[in-house]
């Protein structure tokens, strides 16, 4: 708690700090370009207003035993490289009674020449790899498993990650267990391109402005056939709760999932998601627990240095100290 408070009061300090004409420049700025996209959204509205029928979730979910599986990454900047810790785990819940299941955390160190930004897209890669393996080991005694992300495979990752989802499916299929993806961020302009809105605007945020609370579209799920895995897809994007600052959500299913399986799946989430965030209660759960926070790396570095330290000589030490001080300085 006292490291909670500190931290608070670390950050309110740099605010403190900021030149207050700096300030009050970039307000002015930040508000005008919000303006003039809200402005832009806003005179589009009556043609997607047009296009759009939301269809309401019936209340018929009937799943006893869950599960939710969630990855997570923190990456340290040494003073000649990059290294990236990521962890995945599985949370199970069988009436009262919670579950987990951990993958082996992995760190990865960034190879001679690689460029920063191809070795932060290998470390998305591997995390959502291990996501889709730990998910596969939850399938057992399941009736419902979610995933926090994606289900329709992300185009740029490769074999090892395509092969895990295609693994993942296939066990969810054979034992019967209603597979879901939660996607929190999506990304995709499917439905504009469906409508020939001819708009720039993603789908959350198109569907923002037609969808109340606890309606979905598209009803039924649209498929979504991926070439490069074989595979058909289903999706479809739910608003959970009315707060129009939380935009919808997009959920995945594998095309073997019923309309009415995942009418049900819909019904869960909007059961159980949290009334300030709209994210179902498992999903948050898994989140928490693999969240690797900047501070909680910060402490478990700041740890790990001062135990090895003493055993190496002074000179060592760069090799190991973060490319700024930013712990120290």
């Amino acid at each position: 708690m006292g490291g909670s408070i500190l931290e608070e009061l670390r950050e309110l300090e740099e605010e403190i700090k900021t030149y207050p004409e700096l300030v009050k420049r970039i307000r002015e700025k930040l508000e005008r370009k919000l303006s003039e996209k809200a402005s832009e959204f806003s005179k589009s509205l009556s043609k997607i207003v047009d296009s759009i029928q939301g269809r309401a979730v019936g209340d018929r979910w009937r799943f006893d035993k869950i599960a939710a599986a969630d990855a997570g990454s923190s990456t340290i900047i040494l003073g000649d490289t990059m290294i990236a810790i990521l962890a995945a785990l599985y949370v199970k819940l069988d009436g009262s009674r919670f579950e987990r299941g951990l993958a082996d955390p992995i760190i990865l160190e960034q190879e001679s020449n690689e460029r920063d930004e191809r070795f932060m897209a290998r470390v998305d890669e591997m995390r959502e790899t291990m996501l889709m393996r730990i998910a596969e080991r939850a399938v057992e005694e399941v009736d419902l498993l979610m995933v926090d992300g994606p289900l329709i495979p992300i185009p740029q990752f490769g074999k090892e990650y395509v092969e895990a989802v295609k693994i993942l499916v296939e066990r969810c299929e054979e034992r019967g267990v209603a597979l879901a993806g939660f996607v929190k961020r999506p990304q995709q302009r499917f439905i504009s391109k469906e409508l020939n809105l001819r708009s720039k605007f993603r789908d959350s945020t198109i569907l923002s402005a037609v969808l109340s609370a606890g309606e979905c579209y598209p009803w039924p799920p649209r498929d979504h056939y991926v070439r490069r895995v074989r595979l058909t897809f289903r999706y479809t994007y739910l608003k959970t709760i009315s707060d129009r600052r939380i935009l919808p959500f997009r959920v995945d299913f594998p095309s073997y999932i019923s309309d009415e399986t995942a009418e049900s799946v819909l019904s869960y989430i909007l059961s159980t998601c949290d009334p300030m965030r709209g994210v179902p209660a498992m999903v948050m759960m898994a989140d928490e627990e693999v969240k690797l926070s900047k501070r909680l790396i910060r402490d478990l570095y700041a740890e790990s240095l001062e135990s090895i330290i003493s055993r190496f000589p002074e000179r060592s030490w760069g090799s190991v100290m973060t490319r700024w001080g930013e712990f120290y300085v």
